[in-house]
């Protein structure tokens, strides 16, 4: 049976696990296409100030959906430290923002971030990061460069600052002819590690996502250790070439994205690598065997990997019903899951419904903590849902750490839940849930429960 963690004064330390996070801004711009027929992806760059440790720098991710395709814009958000001494330090929440036009192409652009989170033993307090910023963004066909300030406040008031902000915009719209079919896949990550810098076999699991273009692809990771280093995960992007050979597909990349925590020497974040992966195909699944190394440009830490993914592949497209293609959403729920008891706090997140078959769906989910103190604390999930109607049952399993739970060690979790998502239009969905923890590796709150909001993004598919 699981315990209930008992009140503790542990410093605040560590960010943690699996948020599937660029995985899930990544995947939503590739697929956002028949709500507003209108979205962009958002790269930036700000920094602030830790009183008596120094600056932190983040890069900032976020996707967007434009309101009637126009001008202002709400989305989903991730930053992540990429200066300092703070690998590990990640942040996710939501922002909102509007453009005023100055002339053709230039623009004022207001904007307001909130996220939560924390992590690399920063004094991150209850995890609320707040970013009001104004920049003038110039545009061209192809994008949009921000330059402009901005001010983030983080929860106890010792992280803080002004400073300079620069920003990179890329919009799509769907609503242009022609449409083009893209192939992608989707696959689990699951990696161990006896080569590395703390000279200890490690287990890490994650996700994955790739898209594939003639002969080169884009792919993007979140995984998160589980075995040892309780409290570190990576988010990270790649660009390679692939090949096919009858049901195999031969695959080589370079990687760079950021990651730390769990007292890994990872220097302010940014991580460089390079993999390859054998695949085999069959009727829309495949299972690949990898094998790759991860260096830290400004920390010693490093380690090597084999790893097993398993997925599927399907091809998708727009809204219009082209033969041979079905209907489908991308559903993105986001809520607040709260533990209860003595212990209890409360978790900002996201889930996504991965695939479907009949009633039966495969989930990915990520919660970060903004309550009790507990800023660092972060969990990543798989789910299996069964739901015959507005009524389901679910299995939740993953890892969670930060905060003071389950550091440096082992980290999982499991949950069986039952709950309800109600319809209230063709876009959005009134869900809710009660949550038993059912087996943790450390003490955990046993109870609790989630309300949120479902979003279901139309587009076609091809399995």
């Amino acid at each position: 049976m699981p315990n209930t963690l008992s009140k503790t004064n542990t410093p605040m330390i560590l960010r943690n696990f699996i948020r599937a996070k660029l995985f899930i801004l990544f995947f939503a711009c590739e697929f956002l296409t028949g709500f507003s027929q209108s979205t962009s992806i958002d790269f930036d760059y700000l920094q602030v100030i830790e009183a008596r440790k120094g600056p932190i720098g983040f890069i900032g991710t976020s996707a967007n959906y434009h309101i009637g395709g126009g001008s202002s814009y709400f989305g989903i958000r991730l930053n992540n430290a990429a200066a300092g001494s703070r690998a590990g330090y990640y942040t996710f929440g939501y922002q909102a923002g509007t453009r005023f036009l100055v002339s053709e192409a230039l623009s004022i652009h207001p904007k307001l971030m909130f996220t939560t989170g924390g992590g690399a033993e920063s004094n991150d307090g209850s995890g609320g990061f707040l970013t009001p910023a104004l920049l003038l963004d110039y545009a061209t066909d192809q994008f949009n460069l921000g330059f402009g300030g901005q001010y983030s406040y983080v929860s106890t008031g010792i992280i803080q600052g002004w400073s300079p902000m620069v920003s990179l915009s890329f919009r799509q719209d769907f609503s242009r002819k022609p449409y083009t079919v893209a192939e992608a896949q989707i696959f689990t990550n699951a990696m161990y590690s006896v080569w590395n810098e703390h000279n200890r076999n490690t287990g890490f699991v994650g996700v994955g996502g790739r898209l594939f273009d003639n002969l080169t692809y884009k792919s993007v990771y979140l995984t998160a250790a589980v075995t040892d280093l309780g409290g570190y995960m990576d988010v990270y992007g790649g660009y390679g070439l692939y090949q096919d050979i009858g049901k195999f597909r031969a695959l080589a990349e370079i990687n760079l994205g950021t990651g730390g925590g769990g007292r890994a020497p990872a220097g302010g974040g940014v991580l460089t690598g390079v993999q390859g992966e054998l695949q085999w195909h069959h009727k829309g699944k495949f299972i690949g065997l990898s094998s790759g190394v991860l260096k830290w440009v400004d920390g010693p830490f490093y380690f090597g990997f084999t790893g097993l993914h398993t997925g599927i592949d399907f091809k998708y497209t727009s809204t219009q019903h082209e033969n041979g293609f079905l209907p489908m959403n991308l559903s993105i729920e986001n809520g607040i899951r709260t533990y209860i008891g003595a212990s209890g706090f409360s978790n900002l997140g996201v889930a996504f419904r991965l695939y479907k078959f009949g009633i039966l769906q495969l989930r990915g989910e990520s919660y970060w903590a903004f309550t009790d103190g507990r800023g660092a604390y972060a969990e990543g999930l798989f789910g299996l849902r069964l739901q015959p109607n507005i009524w389901f049952i679910e299995t939740q399993v993953g890892a969670g750490a930060g905060g003071g739970i389950n550091l440096w060690g082992a980290a999982a979790l499991a949950f069986i839940n039952a709950g309800f998502e109600i319809p209230v239009n063709d876009y959005w969905d009134v869900t809710g849930r009660g949550i038993y923890n059912v087996y943790s590796s450390q003490a955990f709150p046993t109870y609790g429960w989630q309300l949120g909001m479902t979003f279901n993004i139309p587009f076609n598919t091809q399995f």
